[in-house]
């Protein structure tokens, strides 16, 4: 379950509070053996039920089959902390007693956090495969000369190294999605400063960062996570300089500190809410007529989990379709290359999240 996840919900779907906390609405059932105390075994049916939600939930973001593979590590961790998961719970109807096989039954509509089971499962293998978190590329510029500004950008991408993002080098591996934005710096005390309030100029330097970014999908340009700006101190008794290094630093570190949902917390949230809500993207097919192009369009809303078709069109002599999909990234390619369209297949030639090009052959 980790696409970029999962990476990896996940457009912004549905407004802020939904990109940072994107929330999933499911009906499960629960049961449990019937004890002593009729209202503990209920109880113990609504967790089994909640447990249920959450791997549903999960479910909707990763293809069961990826789950299956590593089903017990997947499991231990709904099972000891689906509580957590679920925000809001009600119970539909009355509990459905079977005395005969000494079981009660519940049903219940619950509302999972999808962000933090996600979070939860990000490091088991086969989640990361299904969910095909995408590569990050930083591009962080200075605000005055616009080149790029190295220490912010260092520390950003160690930073999501860190949290488990698969971060691009910046020579070799190419980005899906790309953290562009423009840093500053501005001084506070400088050292030596006579002037400066309570005489602080004689023995410490102060440096203020600042960073206006935001996350696109790097084949489309299509904004994941809307315009933010982000701000940090640095100190030194020593030097300006190091003082404005530290400032940089602790900037890119905190763009990404979960503990103050910035930007890696927002990523995950952007990626999560695409991939239950939509995620749209671009299909490119060589070399068709807009006759064709009709046809493999009708094809592609047949698709299970194809929510969306629109802007068909014709550019240099391909055909371009914006699709809004709620399917898991390779269970998508998986089902477009079952397409037939006349006496042709679809052949995939290359692929991101947002951007997929084929031909029919």
């Amino acid at each position: 379950m980790r696409t970029l996840t999962a990476i990896l919900a996940l457009a912004l779907a549905g407004g802020l509070l939904a990109q940072e906390q994107p929330e999933i609405k499911i009906e499960a059932s629960g049961m449990a053996a019937i004890g002593s105390s009729r209202a503990a075994s209920i109880e113990e049916a609504v967790l089994d039920a909640k447990r249920n939600a959450v791997e549903q939930a999960l479910g909707v973001l990763v293809n069961a089959e990826a789950l299956a593979q590593n089903y017990e590590v997947v499991w231990e961790t709904i099972r000891t902390r689906s509580q957590g998961y679920v925000k809001h719970w009600e119970l539909l109807g009355e509990p459905e007693w079977d005395t005969r096989n000494g079981l009660v039954k519940v049903r219940i509509r619950a509302t999972v956090s999808a962000i933090d089971a996600v979070k939860a499962v990000w490091e088991v293998p086969e989640v990361y495969l299904a969910l095909e978190r995408p590569r990050v590329g930083v591009k962080l510029l200075t605000g005055d000369t616009r080149q790029p500004e190295p220490t912010s950008t260092a520390i950003c991408a160690q930073a999501l190294q860190a949290r488990g993002f698969e971060v691009t080098n910046g020579s070799s591996d190419r980005a899906e999605v790309l953290i562009i934005g423009t840093v500053r710096t501005e001084t506070g005390i400088r050292l030596g400063d006579k002037d400066a309030p309570y005489g602080l100029g004689e023995v410490i330097a102060t440096q203020k960062a600042y960073a206006d970014v935001r996350v696109i999908w790097a084949d489309t340009g299509a904004v994941l996570v809307p315009p933010l700006r982000w701000e940090a101190r640095g100190f030194s008794f020593n030097s300006n300089e190091e003082a404005r290094q530290e400032a940089l630093q602790t900037l890119g570190r905190e763009l990404v500190e979960e503990s103050k949902a910035a930007l890696a917390q927002k990523v995950l949230a952007a990626l999560i809410s695409q991939l239950h809500n939509g995620l749209r993207v671009r299909l490119v097919v060589r070399g068709v007529d807009y006759r064709t192009l009709s046809q493999f369009s009708d094809k592609l809303r047949a698709i299970r989990g194809v929510i969306g078709v629109e802007r068909e069109r014709m550019e240099a002599g391909d055909g371009v379709v914006e699709a809004v999909v709620r399917l898991p990234p390779a269970l998508f390619r998986r089902q477009l290359l079952s397409l037939q369209v006349g006496t042709k297949r679809v052949s995939i030639l290359r692929h991101s999240p947002s951007l997929i090009r084929m031909a029919l052959r």
